[in-house]
């Protein structure tokens, strides 16, 4: 069983001490600490993080650029890295926000060819199980960083490591659903009598969120809560991307949907609309996941970039830039994770980009399928990509 361990019964956060760190920290974090209103105090053992071997270092300034491709917003990753900037003035970094192909296949086909396009990936998603047939992945656990992840998020041999983590719950109005209402279990929805004849609004996205809870659960329970969940409830089966489909939710023209990215619809909770968030037991996370190519020619420079991110440093400056929930041991705290009070304290399943092609995958898609091409209305506009 898996908890969010930081908060007790009384709600306190409680942080083991740790040497504190001692080297100045650079402009940007300290910039970062005062927007974010923190004490410096949240970067106890950060030198630690940061003790690389020096060949590292020294060995990254003779490099060319780290070729880096990811999913963050161009200008969000240039204000990310201006902490780094500052540590590592002699290495350089290129990055490009690339498309799932451009992340992938594409990386693939060349490394086929003798050609290594890229020195560290965010998000393989869909190619991640050809670039694990293809032993593509450098082994991470040489990085101090490496440690300050929670077991469940990396890779038992090392060849991946979680970066940041997303929920993918439920949303609701409030005007139309009543918070004593909510399902505690996943199993509680299926049965749900408040949820029937279409007040649900399911998006065609399983694998955000009920993926997770099949590599939990098993096939068996799977294949009958997906039955009973579209038997039992009648959901309405849309068109639209999990986004598009919390706004129609603030809207009114769908009660609940399933699922929904928390982020969205906290934006939406700050402007004051009637939206509310719930998790059933256990919460599904899913994972975005970096990889450094084990055939990188930069892999001094790649390592410091990787090594940094994973530190206190790295994700506290992702999170100010967009929002990203940490994965950080320390950082696992009720500021950092929205809708806290429905996610803090209970189980949890944590979905890594890995099981994406994985037999279970297939063979859930396969049933979720079946059900969602069966006669009926199919509402909304065509489905964005999410």
């Amino acid at each position: 069983m898996h908890k969010w361990l930081i908060l007790g019964a009384s709600g306190l956060v409680v942080i083991p001490a740790v040497a504190a760190h001692s080297a100045p920290l650079p402009a940007a974090t300290q910039k970062a600490l005062a927007e974010l209103k923190l004490d410096s105090s949240v970067l106890n053992g950060l030198d630690a993080e940061l003790d690389v071997p020096k060949a590292w270092v020294d060995g990254a300034a003779k490099e060319d650029s780290v070729m880096i491709l990811g999913t963050w917003q161009d200008t969000e990753f240039r204000q990310m890295i201006a902490p780094f900037n500052e540590r590592y003035p002699s290495v350089k970094l290129t990055y490009y926000r690339a498309g799932t192909v451009a992340r992938g296949m594409k990386v693939v086909l060349a490394l086929r060819e003798g050609k290594v396009i890229a020195d560290v990936i965010t998000s393989v998603a869909d190619a991640y199980s050809e670039f694990a047939n293809m032993k593509a992945f450098a082994d991470l656990r040489e990085l101090p960083g490496f440690k300050n992840l929670d077991s469940r998020y990396v890779a038992e041999d090392g060849t991946w490591v979680a970066y940041k983590l997303a929920f993918r719950c439920m949303s609701y109005n409030t005007d139309l659903i009543k918070k004593a209402d909510l399902p505690r279990t996943w199993d509680d929805l299926a049965d749900s009598p408040h949820f029937r004849g279409g007040k649900l609004a399911l998006s065609d996205n399983p694998s955000a969120w009920l993926l997770a809870l099949w590599s939990e659960n098993g096939e068996q329970w799977g294949r009958e809560f997906t039955r009973r969940l579209f038997t039992n409830l009648e959901p309405q089966r849309r068109k639209e991307g999990m986004m598009a489909l919390t706004g129609l939710t603030v809207a009114g023209e769908v009660q609940a949907s399933l699922p929904a990215p928390e982020r969205r619809a906290e934006s939406y909770v700050h402007k004051g609309a009637p939206i509310g968030y719930h998790c059933p037991e256990p919460v599904p996370i899913t994972l975005s996941q970096t990889v450094m190519l084990e055939q990188s020619k930069h892999k001094n420079g790649a390592r410091l970039f990787i090594n940094w991110l994973l530190s206190t440093e790295g994700q506290l400056q992702q999170y100010l830039t967009s929002a990203s929930v940490p994965v950080h041991k320390n950082l696992q705290q009720p500021r950092f994770i929205p809708f806290t009070e429905t996610i803090n304290g209970k189980r949890s399943i944590a979905r890594g980009e890995n099981l994406l092609n994985s037999d279970l995958s297939k063979t859930m898609l396969e049933v979720w399928g079946s059900y969602w091409m069966k006669s009926g209305d199919q509402r909304g506009v065509q489905k964005e990509e999410p």
